[in-house]
């Protein structure tokens, strides 16, 4: 196989893997009760950071995971670092084609997947998420919770675990974390 054809291989599955991804929470989102914020500014053209990862339920569900809106925004924010949140009120093909151009856009994919829910989802989408990150020589910011009380979830977690940490040593761009503020901790070392 010739580098071009891999990396055509490489664009398609990752691309494939965003629509899988958008096809399992498309019927999810509703009005926002959630206690996230409804309202924040995405921008494609000039977002450096990609926010991918748990979401954890409808946009009205009362316990979604709001890791994006009340942890990692603000602190993007005070960095002066533009964003694109994929989640979404009303979910559209539009935003499937929006949130393809951000990912491939961005310098940085910061993804977190945490405890709270099983993230199947976004299980599913990692590692063509990293492997495309890495082809594309941006920066990943993984943390994925290692517990679960769902068993696909930690199975997966699991798996996605250990090839993540196999690849890790071996990739300067794949950076590691334990938890979200080794998120914000990777973020600040990045964008001082």
């Amino acid at each position: 196989m010739t580098t071009n054809q891999r990396n055509r291989l490489v664009v398609f599955f990752s691309v494939l893997a965003i629509i899988i991804g958008v096809y399992l929470m498309q019927g999810m989102f509703g009005h926002n009760g959630s206690g996230c914020p409804a309202e924040f500014e995405n921008t494609t053209e000039n977002a450096q950071v990609f926010l991918m990862g748990t979401i954890g339920g409808a946009w009205s569900e009362p316990n979604r995971d709001c890791w994006r809106e009340h942890v990692i925004q603000p602190e993007l924010d005070t960095l002066g670092v533009t964003y694109y949140n994929p989640v979404m009120e009303d979910w559209s093909e539009e935003n499937a084609r929006e949130e393809a151009e951000a990912i491939a856009n961005a310098e940085t994919i910061v993804m977190v997947i945490t405890a709270n829910h099983s993230s199947i989802g976004s299980l599913a989408e990692s590692g063509w998420a990293i492997l495309s990150a890495i082809e594309r020589e941006q920066t990943v910011i993984a943390y994925i919770a290692k517990e679960s009380d769902d068993a696909d979830s930690l199975r997966a977690r699991k798996i996605v675990l250990s090839q993540a940490k196999t690849l890790a040593p071996q990739i300067d761009e794949l950076i590691l974390v334990d938890d979200v503020d080794g998120v914000i901790d990777a973020l600040r070392e990045v964008y001082r």
